[in-house]
């Protein structure tokens, strides 16, 4: 399936913004069609078991998470298209998080034998992976199409997740990922069974945004198929070229441009 830009753009762009608003608005804007099933909590007592068997060092990221909201992002439901919206967020500014992004890669929970993964996004992945569950079965009954989306650190956690739903979830029905501004997630192993199962996955990027190039190659390696755009940076601003909404300027420079 071709890389759609007015998906890409009116409905995972919107989304992936309302994943961040829902942790002050209760009910965010979302794409057109769509009606919100839930915000998706972190729930500690289910990571325990995760949390226990991992270094303390790894546990950073989900505490920069948990420190600005237990609500890791929303699922959406479009009931004349039996389309389930799952949207994951980031952290608030990237320098949270992406000083610990040097992490031992450890096996999948979610999927025995999928490969090896980021041990700190697993463990933010932990906190919401029964709750995301829940809100899927009893409010996406008969999705038909499943779309999961996430901005940077999200973008992450909608990799690991969007492999635990097609495999744990919604069997039978492949989700599609949009990623905007994620890193690499897993090492080859893992990519390669993700990229076997999950043949829709576009990896937006935008140029001289600095988070999707960690960690590093060769132990991580990206899914996917990468769509760079040019959304704008400016020299020495680490954040300015990993904005949402420098990432919806790099999109809207995709349209093609108007006829004579």
């Amino acid at each position: 399936m071709p890389f759609d830009l007015q998906l890409a753009t009116n409905v995972m762009y919107l989304a992936a913004n309302s994943a961040y608003q829902i942790m002050n608005i209760p009910q965010p804007v979302l794409p057109a069609g769509f009606a919100l099933v839930g915000p998706i909590e972190a729930d500690p007592q289910a990571a325990l078991p995760a949390m226990l068997a991992s270094d303390p060092l790894q546990h950073r990221i989900v505490t920069h998470m948990l420190l600005e909201s237990n609500i890791f992002g929303l699922v959406a439901w479009n009931q004349a298209t039996s389309t389930a919206l799952i949207a994951f967020r980031g952290t608030q500014t990237i320098m949270d998080w992406i000083d610990d992004v040097d992490a031992v890669a450890v096996p999948y929970l979610a999927v025995a034998g999928a490969g090896l993964v980021h041990m700190g996004f697993q463990l933010v992945y932990e906190h919401i992976r029964r709750n995301v569950a829940q809100i899927v079965a009893s409010g996406c009954k008969g999705a038909k199409r499943v779309l999961v989306t996430g901005h940077s650190l999200g973008g992450a956690v909608a990799v690991l997740g969007g492999f635990d739903i097609a495999k744990n979830v919604t069997p039978g029905v492949v989700p599609e990922l949009y990623t905007l501004a994620g890193p690499r997630t897993g090492g080859p192993d893992f990519a390669a069974n993700f990229n076997k199962l999950i043949p829709v996955c576009y990896r937006i990027v935008n140029f001289m945004d600095v988070v999707p190039q960690v960690p590093l190659p060769p132990l991580y390696q990206h899914v996917g198929q990468e769509v760079l755009v040019h959304g704008g940076f400016r020299p020495l601003d680490v954040i300015y070229a990993h904005l949402l909404t420098t990432y919806l300027a790099g999109l809207q420079k995709l349209n093609p441009a108007p006829g004579p």
